[in-house]
């Protein structure tokens, strides 16, 4: 899906935005990273928190499944100095390297199989490769906002000239019966309607989370909420409602 959504955004073709600004600078935070850290970024896609992070001082390590997602992520980076490395693989079997200072799983990233087996697969991957003080920092739906509130966004893409190209409709839904948050996305372009494959996406309540990133290693798990959908600029309490996602600090 998100290899269909890389034709049609230039967001996610890999232009640094005011949100990955905001996420790498409250990951940094959370983290309290220094220049010369080693970071992962576990499930890159097209490199924009990977690449912020390198240009402020990180050796950053992104890996991806996706063959295509990398290839835009390497073909992203234009400083003058070396940029992140980039690994082709699984989240829940990461290539043996590191070992690293804190690990980065945002988009969010985490939530995508079926099984939660799976997503404490991946999170035993990550804790593997973490040094004995990393740390791990992943955003997470938030089911109780996100079932009180259905959301439909609608955005205009321009071209270089200044002209609307394409209309982009997003809608999401939780389904409470299977604690996973359902998008759909509808582009229009050239009097043309194409929907892209859904996807869904697993939410869980707080004492979920911290059951599950203990069951994969992390003997410290802290979560801070959102003010809506904005990044949050200091750790917050997790508000039921207007918390729209969950920040979670995992440590080693």
């Amino acid at each position: 899906r998100f290899e269909s959504m890389v034709e049609i955004d230039p967001i996610l073709v890999g232009d640094p935005d005011g949100p990955a600004e905001a996420e790498v600078d409250f990951f940094m935070q959370l983290c309290r990273c220094r220049p010369g850290e080693q970071i992962l970024d576990a499930a890159c896609g097209v490199g924009v928190h990977a690449r912020l992070l390198q240009e402020r001082g990180m050796a950053v390590t992104g890996i991806d499944l996706s063959p295509r997602l990398l290839r835009v992520a390497r073909d992203g980076w234009s400083g003058a100095a070396p940029g992140p490395a980039w690994m082709p693989g699984d989240m829940r079997w990461l290539p043996r390297s590191g070992p690293f200072d804190a690990a980065l799983l945002l988009g969010p990233s985490l939530g995508f199989f079926e099984d939660d087996d799976e997503h404490r697969r991946a999170l035993s991957s990550v804790a593997d490769v973490l040094r004995p003080t990393g740390k791990l920092v992943c955003n997470l739906y938030n089911p109780c906002a996100w079932a009180a509130r259905p959301v439909t966004s609608h955005r205009a893409v321009e071209g270089d000239d200044g002209q609307e190209v394409m209309d982009i409709v997003r809608s999401w839904r939780f389904d409470i019966m299977k604690g996973r948050l359902e998008e759909k996305t509808v582009v229009f372009r050239d009097g043309v309607k194409r929907e892209l494959p859904p996807s869904s996406v697993r939410a869980w309540t707080p004492p979920e989370i911290q059951a599950l990133f203990r069951a994969a290693g992390f003997r410290k798990v802290s979560i801070y909420g959102s003010d809506g959908f904005a990044v949050p600029e200091e750790p917050m309490p997790v508000q039921a409602q207007e918390s729209l996602f969950f920040w979670v600090l995992a440590e080693i």
